[in-house]
């Protein structure tokens, strides 16, 4: 074996956006990378369905803090701008409400003041604090909260730290916590129901979450040129470039384990691939269950892991376009506590569910061919439950969009439908290997955030690490992103106290310049 990369291999399992942004910082600082992959190319559920001209993404639709994906290609040396372009949604989108009413969010404060206004006369002054408050929850999160890696309990509840979560409100429900500042309960459903982008509900989680909101109104929510399929694909070049090798279509078996480390991973079909290190991008419950000797490895109290919701999914080509339809479009049931109670606690599909769509075409017209719309409808649903049979469920779901699509002025859309595809919580589960087809992975609650959550690395398989959606520091594209980083940071401290000397790659803008200064 050469020197250059003598205790530098490093096997990453999956070519999900965390898989694939941690293998191009691994390979830029030294690192020997190889990934496998077990479908034919990159993403992991941030992935597309192509049929006929028509293309969707399967999994997320819009692009929120875009600093942090700006932050992994210049750490690598590079500009976003040559990889990916984003463009603006604006407005945001708009929420329709059970009564008739509806309401336009927009970045531009003139325009929602006037729209609050019509909804909660004098809500907008506070509309303004609490924008004030959200920025504090994001600057205060990203900067010092979310943005590195615990060494354990009283690392994260050292008095500094504590501060920080007591300022951004970690300690308290967001529902309760946004009503302080909303009195109209529309307005209150408006502002809380993004932390279903994290597949948990308003009334459990963290009150920090308004740092969502904030970045929707105040920094934007912004759409890739192409789809959301072109992050993985920007990634994926970005790796190739790192000298990162890629095997598709090559599912693991296991992740191989002796001694109390990892040697590699076992493919099917029997082939070994030895590895110094391996960093499994698959969900995390699931590489446990199912990837790794639980004799050799820990995850305590697996049994009480708590799980995020699922998604019926409705990918539609339509025979012509619904212009009246925005980009991004949420309808609400008319019981939004009740809806959560019905998908977190009672695990059924709620009566009169609340659901999503989403019109790309509005901001890209080459995702459906020309004179036509491609439609995503999302509902939140339930993960998998033995009392739930999707074969069943599934056609209620559906009757249930179409009727209520009808209602908001569309009674044509099912039969102009062209193309339909379909994705329940057993494909989630079946397609990309989530447990209980949880379309999010693992809950982001008070017991499972900071430290409480899964590590990045493995506490007795020392050079078995994690990234992705289910392991520190959570759920969401940004914070997978970060989890990235916060794993190539822990994968190059282990590197180090082992002696192992890396060789950062040159960084390419540097190059270029110092070319032209010769």
């Amino acid at each position: 074996m050469s020197s250059r990369i003598q205790g530098r291999r490093v096997v990453v399992v999956g070519a999900g956006v965390g898989g694939l942004a941690a293998a191009a910082r691994l390979a830029h600082q030294g690192f020997d990378v190889r990934v496998v992959e077990k479908t034919v190319g990159p993403g992991g559920r941030c992935n597309r369905l192509r049929v006929e001209g028509f293309t969707w993404d399967i999994g997320p639709t819009i692009v929120l803090m875009p600093e942090v994906f700006e932050e992994t290609f210049r750490a690598l040396g590079r500009r976003i701008e040559d990889y990916l372009t984003l463009l603006k949604c604006e407005p945001n989108y708009r929420v329709h409400f059970r009564d008739g009413s509806d309401v336009t969010f927009t970045s531009e404060l003139c325009a929602m003041g006037r729209e609050l206004e019509r909804v909660e006369p004098g809500s907008y002054a506070r509309y303004l604090a609490f924008l004030a408050q959200g920025r504090v929850q994001y600057r205060t999160s990203l900067d010092h909260l979310v943005g590195r890696n615990y060494e354990g309990i009283t690392d994260y509840l050292s008095p500094r730290v504590l501060a920080r979560i007591l300022q951004v409100r970690a300690h308290r429900r967001m529902y309760p916590d946004v009503s302080r500042y909303f009195k109209d309960d529309r307005l209150r459903a408006a502002m809380t129901f993004q932390t279903m982008y994290l597949g948990v509900s308003p009334f459990e989680s963290p009150a920090v979450y308004g740092l969502l909101p904030f970045t929707e109104l105040g920094v934007g929510i912004w759409f890739p040129k192409g789809g959301l399929y072109a992050i993985p694909q920007a990634l994926e070049k970005l790796a190739l470039e790192e000298g990162v090798r890629f095997h598709y279509g090559t599912p693991v078996e296991r992740i191989l384990t002796e001694g109390g480390r990892t040697t590699g991973v076992r493919l099917e079909g029997g082939e070994v691939l030895e590895a110094d290190a391996v960093l499994c991008n698959a969900d995390l419950p699931y590489a446990y269950e199912k990837l790794l000797d639980p004799e050799a490895t820990t995850l305590k109290r697996r049994e009480s892991l708590r799980y995020t919701s699922s998604g019926y999914m409705l990918y539609l080509g339509m025979r012509r376009k619904y212009p009246e339809l925005g980009h991004h479009n949420v309808v609400f049931g008319h019981d939004y506590k009740g809806s959560f109670d019905d998908i977190f606690q009672r695990f059924r599909v709620p009566d009169d569910p609340s659901f999503y769509v989403n019109a790309p075409t509005r901001t890209d017209s080459s995702l459906a061919p020309e004179g036509k719309d491609s439609l995503y409808v999302l509902v939140p649903v339930p993960h998998q439950h033995p009392s739930l049979d999707w074969k069943v469920e599934g056609p209620k779901v559906r009757a249930k969009v179409f009727a209520r699509l009808a209602e908001l002025g569309h009674p044509d859309l099912e039969s102009d439908i062209e193309v339909e595809r379909v994705f329940t919580p057993d494909d989630w589960a079946g397609t990309f290997n989530l447990a209980k087809g949880s379309a999010f992975g693992l809950a982001q609650n008070f017991l499972q955030i900071g430290p409480f959550r899964p590590s990045n690395q493995d506490a007795r398989v020392k050079n078995l690490f994690f990234v992705g959606a289910s392991t520190q520091p959570g759920t969401g594209l940004p914070t997978v992103l970060i989890s990235a980083r916060l794993v190539t940071e822990r994968l190059m401290s282990w590197a180090r106290d082992r002696g192992v000397k890396l060789s950062p790659r040159a960084d390419p803008a540097k190059s270029v310049a110092a070319e032209v200064a010769a």
